[in-house]
């Protein structure tokens, strides 16, 4: 026997976040998609990641960022960073620009290549950046890491006729340093195929 209509309805109540647009079910306090409390719209959204690969924005990447310097320099630790940034060889996507299908294909092969104490995020979507945050990690196992991560998004790329750059970056832990310092060193070593050291 079907439900009455009365019963049917009343469980699919929705209501619109006033943040983000998103719908929710009119009982929830919290919206699913961006964070906010409900009954607070003008409340920032908690947007902490990108939707296309499941991997941290910059919203979040740049904290850790501070955060991991912070610690490489209270405890006398290296700190690697590598920033890869694919690029069209050939023919663009229709905007010109890579798409999120390239961005999901070099988040999933820098994650399955890195350890899992290491953070990766999306630095940028145009152009698409990614950044991998190596904790612990001297300039000869950034290099390496950065050699393995290339190896791997390069072969991910291969059948969409891309190929992607890396910019390698070690901080030693004798100065503090901030992340846009670091990010500027990153992208810089990404132009001149360059390793970059910072810290001493």
């Amino acid at each position: 026997m079907p439900l009455p209509k009365f019963l049917r309805s009343a469980g699919a109540e929705t209501k619109v976040c006033g943040a983000c647009g998103a719908q929710m079910q009119s009982s929830a306090l919290f919206c699913s998609a961006c964070g906010v409390r409900l009954d607070e719209p003008d409340s920032m959204p908690l947007h902490i990641v990108d939707r296309s690969t499941g991997l941290f924005n910059e919203r979040f990447l740049r904290p850790v960022l501070e955060d991991e310097l912070a610690r490489a320099h209270r405890y006398g630790r290296s700190l690697g960073v590598v920033l890869v940034q694919p690029f069209a060889q050939g023919a663009a996507d229709s905007n010109g620009a890579v798409g999120d299908q390239t961005l999901q294909l070099v988040a999933e092969a820098v994650t399955s290549t890195l350890r899992d104490v290491d953070t990766t995020g999306v630095l940028a979507r145009q152009p698409p950046s990614l950044l991998a945050l190596l904790p612990d990690t001297d300039i000869a196992g950034t290099a390496y890491a950065a050699n393995r991560l290339i190896q791997a998004v390069n072969g991910a790329l291969q059948a969409n006729g891309r190929r992607a750059g890396v910019g390698v970056v070690c901080i030693h832990y004798g100065q503090r340093l901030r992340a846009g310092t670091v990010i500027e060193a990153a992208e810089r070593s990404l132009r001149t195929g360059r390793p970059e050291l910072l810290g001493r």
